[in-house]
């Protein structure tokens, strides 16, 4: 048996009141009040929990109000999501919305405002917003959203399990624009797959890559196969049918060049839609983990990317 990657990578869809398709990859609007031009770097010790394949999750350490925890840092979830639990039942509700995992399963959520928030660093300052909106649920992991992020620069390299802000800019740094995917304006990086051009989903809440059954049914030979089932789940969990494979070549450009790298493949299916018929793949932390990631979201319309090798 294959190890379990349960909870799966993070592939939730969100159809909410205001937006007929709403990811639940959740969205934000500007990082803390805290974050100024030029403040010491701060940096977020990062706890990294191995799983199969390579693969990992990330949780940060937070605080909300008097409550001390941690979120999985998922920059897959456009906004930050609570299980429902009698420190967060007060939280004043903003809406509801309907949650849909990859399976095509729902489920009614209320979008709650956290009157603060805080993540806690080892070094610095800690990095906080007040009136973080959030998408509270029955049940499920609590995740910090990419909402929690717009507006800010940062470094993330889950080796040393550090998330980095106000670090300066490299001197060699060589930006390359996110693509922006779906109404909630998720992070995509365009890659080759072989000689395929495809895009990736930037997912720090994915446990490894995943690819579309559809992509590898067209590029068969791009895949080896390794087990017949990855045991995966959606959000809710809803156990989801894929399988798991080897990539023989992703390339990321600038030499950024990976092989026989872990893949989970199932079908994209509601995620397909909502992000874009070339969004192909999720790039997990099986990959991520393999740079040193230098994100630039100050700018909404043009966030960027670099990475480098380690």
């Amino acid at each position: 048996m294959p190890p379990r990657l349960a909870p799966s990578p993070g592939f939730r869809l969100n159809s909410g009141m205001k937006q007929l398709m709403r990811a639940l990859f959740c969205l934000f609007c500007g990082v803390a009040s805290a974050v100024a031009e030029g403040e010491a770097r701060s940096t977020i010790p990062l706890s990294v929990r191995q799983g199969g394949f390579d693969g990992a999750r990330l949780y940060a350490p937070v605080r909300i109000g008097g409550v001390l925890g941690s979120m999985r840092l998922d920059t897959g979830a456009s906004t930050s999501r609570l299980a429902l639990a009698g420190w967060n039942k007060d939280f004043p509700v903003l809406g509801a919305s309907a949650s849909q995992g990859a399976s095509g399963v729902a489920t009614q959520c209320d979008d709650v405002e956290i009157p603060g928030i805080a993540l806690k660093a080892s070094q610095g300052n800690d990095i906080a917003r007040m009136r973080h909106e959030a998408t509270r649920c029955p049940a499920g992991e609590d995740l910090l959203g990419l909402n929690f992020l717009r507006g800010a620069r940062f470094s993330l390299d889950i080796a040393p399990g550090e998330l980095s802000f106000f670090d300066a800019a490299p001197g060699d740094r060589r930006p390359r624009p996110f693509r922006l995917l779906g109404p909630e304006a998720l992070l995509g990086v365009d890659a080759r797959a072989g000689d395929a051009a495809i895009i990736g989903l930037f997912d720090t809440g994915a446990e490894i890559c995943a690819v579309d059954r559809r992509f590898v049914e067209k590029h068969k030979k791009l895949f080896v196969p390794v087990a017949e089932t990855g045991a995966a789940q959606d959000a809710g969990g809803k156990a989801l049918a894929s399988k798991v494979y080897k990539l023989k070549k992703l390339d990321l450009g600038e030499g950024r060049v990976f092989r026989d790298l872990y893949v989970l493949s199932y079908d994209f299916g509601a995620l397909r839609e909502a992000l874009g018929g070339r969004t192909s793949f999720i790039f997990g932390a099986n990959l991520l983990r393999k740079l040193r990631w230098d994100i630039d979201l100050t700018t909404k319309d043009a966030p960027s990317w670099d990475a480098k090798a380690k």
